[in-house]
């Protein structure tokens, strides 16, 4: 196309638009829709996952749990016959990893309670109130230095505490709540069990950006001295470790740790682990699988919007060309070819959905800074969503005028003219 024959044709495109604004806006509506739409949800996802990298990077850097089963998995499954016929690990497992240079902070865990709604919850009262399925961790005094564990009331306990199996506890703000309400838990007295505990400290309440039920844990937890938990439950046989790695360094603990559990256990060379291995990041990446796998099902819906968008483009370029029949003859007749007449309504129709995409695309930004400022939320519109949309607003634009060009271009310039 030649530089006049472009310019004929920009001005001809903005001459229709003047001309026919209501037909022009109501042509634009399903492309800006679906190109907006698109902007959208991509920022939104990249939103979510870089809230989901601020969070595992602020509640669990670098922190691997051994425990008999894999407690992480695609589709967090029950634990298998295997699973369950599996040797516990024990506190002296966790003495060996502990023992290491490499890990940043070891701790044994037994938990009493449970992590879903209801199952082996303890009974925990104060004034008779009744805190709501309360999940006890035994850990020792370290523990809040290897996930991040905020106090925001008195303080944890000590290893003093724990050496002397002392009935101490932390509790987690909306155990808070319900047992104490507006009033000060720290040195009172709980009951957990039927056996009397002191309250040292209470956490700092939950941030509300966790992933999965974090709130809620947070929210409900209540640590203890781990030797005070294994004297007072002493059926619970199981215990998971928890160790921290240094930074860049937990592919190297992790190793390290698995081959002294896999030494301790008399696991076979040839053999694989009898106990389980789960990376807190193996969390965060699930959830980032399903960010990809909603924004694998929503843009394609979104690029939905752009056909319907593309049928009005194809209906208005129709439309066009017999409007314009005797403009075409004329054109025809004083000798432009049928490449030309062709290759301009396809400019045209390009031009007419390149400006929706644009439109769209401006509207995701304002969608995109307006959640930031109002929800407070991280969204970004990637690179990837203003390509797909503007490319694939462009691409309507060329398929659907393809028809209509085709029709202008065959066009007999006698029976044009004499149609005008």
């Amino acid at each position: 196309m030649d530089k006049q024959l472009l310019k004929d044709t920009i001005v001809t495109v903005v001459d229709s638009l003047r001309a026919h604004k209501l037909r022009s806006v109501l042509t634009l509506i399903g492309v800006i829709i679906g190109t907006s739409v698109v902007v959208m949800v991509g920022a939104v996802l990249t939103g979510l996952s870089e809230r989901v990298a601020q969070i595992s990077e602020k509640s669990a850097p670098n922190v691997v749990y051994f425990t008999r089963e894999e407690r992480i998995g695609p589709s967090f499954k029950q634990p298998t016959a295997e699973e369950r016929q599996r040797k516990d690990l024990t506190y002296e497992d966790a003495l060996a990893i502990a023992e290491l240079d490499t890990p940043m902070a070891v701790s044994p865990q037994k938990i009493r309670g449970s992590y879903g709604p209801t199952a082996n919850k303890p009974v925990m009262t104060f004034g008779g109130r009744e805190a709501i399925n309360p999940l006890v961790l035994g850990v020792w005094e370290n523990f809040p230095d290897i996930v991040s564990v905020k106090v925001d009331q008195g303080r944890f306990f000590t290893q003093t505490e724990r050496e002397n199996r002392v009935e101490v506890c932390v509790i987690g703000s909306g155990i808070a709540r319900q047992l104490f309400e507006d009033d000060s838990p720290l040195g009172q007295n709980v009951r957990i069990d039927g056996r009397i505990f002191r309250v040292v400290g209470v956490l700092e309440q939950a941030s509300g950006e966790g992933v999965i039920g974090s709130d809620d844990l947070d929210e409900r937890i209540v640590y203890a001295p781990f030797e005070t938990i294994a004297r007072q439950y002493p059926e619970i046989k199981g215990v998971a470790i928890v160790v921290r790695a240094q930074a860049g360094r937990i592919d190297e603990v992790t190793e390290q740790a698995t081959a002294t559990l896999r030494i301790r256990r008399n696991v076979p060379a040839d053999a694989a682990n009898n106990f389980g291995v789960n990376r807190a990041e193996a969390v965060f990446e699930i959830v980032q699988q399903i960010i990809l796998g909603l924004a694998a099902i929503v843009v394609p819906i979104a690029l939905a919007g752009l056909i319907v968008g593309g049928v009005g483009v194809m209906n208005i370029m129709l439309v066009s060309v017999t409007e314009r029949a005797p403009e075409i003859g004329i054109r025809r007749a004083i000798g432009a070819r049928k490449r030309d007449v062709l290759t301009q309504f396809l400019f045209e129709a390009v031009t007419l959905t390149g400006l929706g995409g644009i439109i769209g695309i401006a509207l995701g930004f304002l969608f995109a800074y307006a959640i930031q400022f109002i929800v407070d939320f991280p969204a970004a519109v990637p690179l990837w969503a203003i390509v797909v949309g503007f490319l694939s607003s462009a691409a309507v634009g060329l398929v659907a005028g393809m028809w209509p060009a085709i029709r202008a271009a065959n066009l007999d310039p006698v029976e044009a003219i004499r149609g005008g």
